[in-house]
């Protein structure tokens, strides 16, 4: 089956507490060493120093490469439950949005989960027409492929 996704964003934030560097390594758990991350200094909502990281692909083949370092290091039926969550995790744009937790990521591995401070990513599903319920469909059938063509 071939891959629906057209562009992916893959983002997250640094504390005051946290160290640059091991959030950068949790980040590239997903990404690919030539994928450029954008850094942006924020002020928290107590003037705390916070740091974004964020990095936009489009290519196709960076998008496969994308998705198959996530399927290789998600843990615990993590590929089931993106199936199983399309549907609440998709916006009417055709976005899916996907939370892996941070902690987990520092160790090498990808966890699914709903808390805030985590690595998110958000994947632009090819859906024709361009509605929610046609992306969901698509992501359900594509975690349900027996292999995935890429």
């Amino acid at each position: 089956m071939e891959l629906p996704f057209k562009s992916a964003r893959v983002s997250t934030l640094a504390h005051a507490t946290e160290d640059e560097q091991k959030v950068i390594a949790a980040l590239q758990i997903l990404l690919l060493n030539s994928v450029e991350i954008k850094r942006t200094k924020l002020k928290g909502h107590h003037g705390n120093p916070i740091v974004s990281f964020e990095a936009s692909i489009g290519q196709k083949k960076i998008l496969r490469e994308l998705w198959q370092q996530m399927v290789g290091k998600l843990r615990g039926g993590g590929l089931e439950k993106i199936g199983e969550m399309a549907d609440d995790r998709m916006d009417e744009s055709c976005h899916l949005y996907i939370r892996f937790d941070k902690q987990q990521a520092y160790t090498g591995e990808l966890a699914l989960t709903d808390s805030g401070d985590a690595i998110h990513l958000t994947l632009k599903v090819s859906a024709y027409p361009a509605r929610k319920e046609v992306a969901a469909k698509l992501v359900k059938e594509f975690v349900a492929a027996p292999e995935f063509v890429m």
